[in-house]
């Protein structure tokens, strides 16, 4: 098990709706522990186990809850 902490910029987020499905979906991925979005500067902090979640993992999630990875 390799956690890791990982920061991604989501794109298309306008309210606190947006930040709680994105992190929502994030969570609902196995090997991700955590997830928690940053409104203003569209920054999502995610702490995962690397052996499990790869970045395209963290993309479709993202891509779920209605919008994308820069």
């Amino acid at each position: 098990m390799a956690i890791e902490e990982k920061e991604i910029k989501v794109v298309g987020m306008h309210c606190n709706s947006c930040v709680n499905a994105v992190q929502l979906s994030l969570t609902d991925v196995d090997g991700i522990e955590d997830a928690k979005a940053d409104l203003d500067s569209g920054i999502t902090k995610i702490k995962l186990d690397s052996d499990k979640v790869s970045d395209a993992d963290i993309e479709e999630a993202v891509e779920e809850a209605g919008f994308s990875v820069e």
